[in-house]
């Protein structure tokens, strides 16, 4: 079913990127941000900084089950006006929750990915987008009691390495000057501790 879903994404995205390069004829590139126009003209090299708060679905079921905080950097570079490429470095900070287990735990997740991004140029200042992204994503390990009461949190903790997944990224958002706010799925292969899917609601800056 993911396989199918990476499929759809990409070809999406690819027919998104013909679609608009062959709407508009292509301007000039320019640094000038007290523009209105600076969306459609900005430096051909970017570095945003971002940071989110949003949830965990744990067994596909219970979609507000765990919060998550998440932290990034991600450096792109405008192959046209309306295209852009880059990485991304992303921190993710996931909240502890109460399963039939007991209180489970996990490390941050760690991920670095490649994006691409189609961006809708209007002539103001608010452009909006959608992107994908795919990486590694650096799980660390779990750890949820051995006991299968949820109430004894002092029972013998057990811990379980979670490995590196692949993983995707969806995102639709809208540029407003040199902020930027996106919603961002992410979509990871990993089936062993309980799902570790997130989104984020993520606020972003592009440094000058």
């Amino acid at each position: 079913m993911k396989k199918a879903l990476y499929f759809l994404l990409f070809s999406g995205l690819f027919h998104a990127v013909q679609a608009q390069n062959n709407e508009e004829n292509l301007k000039p590139l320019t640094s000038d941000q007290k523009s209105v126009d600076f969306l459609q003209y900005r430096p051909r090299w970017n570095v945003k900084v971002g940071a989110g708060i949003g949830t965990t679905w744990r067994y596909k079921k219970n979609f507000l089950d765990a919060s998550a905080i998440s932290l990034s950097v991600e450096p792109s570079y405008r192959l046209t006006n309306y295209v852009a490429v880059g990485l991304r470095g992303e921190y993710t900070f996931m909240k502890s929750y109460l399963s039939n287990a007991g209180r489970i735990k996990a490390d941050p997740i760690g991920s670095i990915a490649v994006t691409g991004d189609v961006i809708k140029l209007w002539n103001n200042k608010f452009a909006p987008f959608i992107g994908l992204g795919a990486g590694v994503y650096f799980l660390g390990t779990g750890e949820y009691p051995s006991s299968n009461s949820p109430s004894n949190e002092n029972s013998t903790k057990v811990r379980t390495t979670l490995g590196n997944r692949f993983g995707i990224s969806p995102r639709i958002g809208m540029n407003i000057m040199s902020f930027s706010v996106a919603l961002e799925m992410h979509l990871i292969d990993e089936k062993d501790f309980n799902n570790r899917d997130y989104a984020t609601l993520k606020l972003g800056y592009t440094l000058k």
